[in-house]
Order: structure tokens, then C-alpha cells, then sequence
């Protein structure tokens, strides 16, 4: 019931705060171009990104969204509010992040304060209640990786974990990376090595999907998609990317000027610790236990293809790449939270929560450009 109470009131929270529709709603005309029977969408050359292909435009991100959006396009078609599905998408992310802390030894005070800095105090909030082609992908991921650490910290059945990693993989593609991670504290946890032979179902039903949606698109194994979009005469991945993006992660600030209010949020993005200090936390509990440091290095790792990427995110509140390491670090700051909840975590999480409404705030009056 107190699950349930949590979905209800971040649905009411982010339809309160949520952006009029998106034009860039990509994952409703994928699921459009599903439900007729084809990979290829209607693309405006005029403002949503593709990769053309002789006659046909192919969508650019991973497919999981689309596919949970055709059920709900086959009744609405292109009349579906991408939006709208987004807020829904991140109430479901807020409920099972209630439930993720509540495996460890946590009051339901500190459950609280971890819930409530995970639904609006990171830039989720603002990446669910904008719902873009950009987001929803990020957004509809984190529902299975949630899912995949509820089973990891509870039964630990390797059927399961296969299941739910596999499809937050279909989200984002560089999830795949944290698999090793799940096997490995899954055995820890008392699962036998030949038990964790049950997780390749799930990966090996996403290969077909991921394959198969590229044969049919690419004509190849793998995605195409950034390599055909990206630049002409660079790699779209290397080490030469890193420090720029390092420099997003942890430096990139707001501009400050003469025009109220003064401080602006940048178009290219805003360092995550200057949206969400309290992330901080995570860095509490001790690396020397197993399950923190293989936390920690999940993060790192599905971290290193955004931080190898030519691109930072371009037109972003925040580092929206580096969302799907968050539930990694939720379990950091929830093994490292004392009993009761210390005065140090509450100024951190108050002062995160202030720093991306303040950035949510502005971009509902202003845009992105600021005033």
C-alpha cells in the first residue's frame, strides 16, 4: 500500500510540474511504425535527429520505450502524449526506488529521505516531466535496473535478474555492463556458479530483439545508428572525449550575469555536483564490503561509453547520460546511511532538491536558453 501511495503522489507531483507536450516524441512513432508492421518512422527533417537510410529514417535510441508505448499508441496512434507516458514512467521509478532501500536496514525515516532525494532531487525529475526522445529511454531503463538490484538485494534468483537486466539493457545499451556485477553479488549472496547460468534467457531474448532491429534497419549486428549521426571525421567513442566529459560530470556550472534571477542554468549541461551534492553519500559506506565496491564499479562502468562519447548531451539540465549509474549509487547512500537520519544528509538532499527546482523552475519560464 505504501508503494502504491508513493506512485500516486510523484504522479500527482510530476503532472503538477510537467512540460506542455514534446515535439521530439521519437519513441511514439517508433511504437506507431511497430504497430503497422516496420522499423522505419515519420521524421521531420526539421527538427527530429535519424539516421537516413536511402527512402527510410530510422529512429536513433534503444527500443524498449517504444515497445512499452504500443499498447497505449495502438488506441491514441500519433496522438499519444509522449509526456504524459514520461510522468508515468518516472512515478514507477520513484515507487520501486521506496522499495529498493527497504532490503537494507534502513527506518522508514531514512527510506523516506532517500525516496524523495531520488525523485526530485537529481535531474530524473526534470528528465520525466520534460518526456523527450532524449529522456524517455534514460526514464523507462531505470524501471528494470531498479528491478534487477529489488531482486539482487532480495532473492537474488538468476531467471529474474537475467530477465529485468536484459530489458533495462534494451534500454540503455550500456547496461550490459553491469551484468558481471549481478552475477558476481549474486554468488556472493549464496547463489552457486552454475545457478547464474539462468540469467542468459533474459540477455539471450534481448539479443534477439537487438539483433533482429538491427538487421532489419542497418542490415548489421549492431546499432548503426550513432556511428551513421555522429561525426564525419572523428570516432564517435574515444579516450580523447574523456576529459571534456569529466569536465561535465563534475565542473560544468551555471552562468552568472546581471538578469534575474542571476544564476542560469548552461545549455550544455550542469556538473551533478551542482545539481545533486548529495550523491555524495554514496561515497560513506566502506569500500572494503564487497556489495559497495561492486556498486561503485557498476557505476564507473556504465558510465565509461557517455564518458568516452563525443557528444556530453548537448541541449540538457544536468548530465542526463550518466542516469542509468543512479541506482548504483542509491544503494551506496542507503548501506551508508546511519540508523537514524544524520543532519548531514538532510542539508545535503534539502540543498539538491533546491538546485534542480531552481533549474526546473527557470526552464518552465524560460527555456533552456534563460531569460
Amino acid at each position: 500500500m505504501t508503494t502504491f501511495a508513493v506512485f500516486v503522489a510523484f504522479l500527482a507531483f510530476y503532472g503538477g510540474t510537467m512540460f506542455d507536450p514534446s515535439p521530439f516524441n521519437e519513441q511514439v512513432r517508433q511504437a506507431v511504425a511497430f504497430n503497422h508492421g516496420h522499423t522505419y518512422i515519420d521524421a521531420p527533417q526539421s527538427f527530429l535527429e535519424h539516421a537516413q537510410i536511402g527512402p527510410y529514417s530510422y529512429a536513433l535510441h534503444p527500443p524498449l520505450p517504444a515497445i512499452m508505448l504500443m499498447p497505449v499508441t495502438a488506441i491514441w496512434g500519433m496522438n499519444t502524449n509522449q509526456t504524459e507516458f514520461s510522468v508515468v514512467i518516472g512515478a514507477i521509478d520513484i515507487a520501486l526506488a521506496w522499495i529498493l532501500p527497504g532490503r537494507f536496514t534502513l527506518s522508514n525515516k531514512s527510506r523516506v529521505w532517500l525516496t524523495v532525494f531520488f525523485g526530485i532531487g537529481n535531474i530524473l525529475w526534470y528528465e520525466t516531466v520534460i518526456g523527450s526522445t532524449w529522456a524517455l529511454p534514460m526514464t523507462s531503463a531505470l524501471i528494470f535496473t531498479l528491478l534487477t538490484l529489488i531482486e539482487l538485494f532480495g532473492a537474488a534468483r538468476p531467471f529474474w535478474l537475467g530477465i529485468w537486466a536484459g530489458l533495462a539493457t534494451l534500454g540503455r545499451y550500456d547496461l550490459a555492463l553491469a551484468a558481471p556485477i549481478y552475477a558476481i553479488l549474486a554468488m556472493a549472496r549464496g547463489r552457486k556458479f552454475t545457478e547464474m547460468f539462468a540469467m542468459i534467457p533474459g540477455f539471450l531474448a534481448v539479443g534477439v530483439v537487438f539483433v533482429g532491429l538491427n538487421e532489419a534497419r542497418f542490415h548489421s549486428f549492431f546499432d548503426q545508428g550513432v556511428l551513421i549521426t555522429g561525426p564525419k571525421n572523428a570516432p564517435a567513442f574515444s579516450l580523447r572525449y574523456l576529459p571534456g566529459n569529466l569536465y561535465t560530470v563534475l565542473f560544468m556550472a551555471p552562468t552568472v550575469n546581471d538578469t534575474f534571477p542571476y544564476i542560469h542554468p548552461v545549455f550544455s549541461g550542469q556538473a551533478l555536483t551542482l545539481t545533486s551534492p548529495a550523491f555524495v553519500l554514496a561515497l560513506r559506506p566502506s569500500f572494503k564490503r564487497l556489495t559497495v565496491s561492486m556498486m561503485g564499479l557498476a557505476a564507473v562502468l556504465v558510465s565509461i561509453p557517455s564518458l568516452l562519447c563525443y557528444a556530453n548531451g548537448f541541449a540538457q539540465f544536468g548530465t542526463r547520460h550518466y542516469i542509468p549509474a543512479f541506482p548504483f549509487l542509491l544503494v551506496m547512500m542507503a548501506i551508508g546511511m546511519p540508523r537514524r537520519t544524520d543532519q548531514l544528509t538532510k542539508i545535503l538532499i534539502c540543498v539538491s532538491i533546491f538546485l534542480v527546482a531552481f533549474g526546473v523552475w527557470q526552464i518552465h519560464v524560460w527555456g533552456l536558453n534563460g531569460p
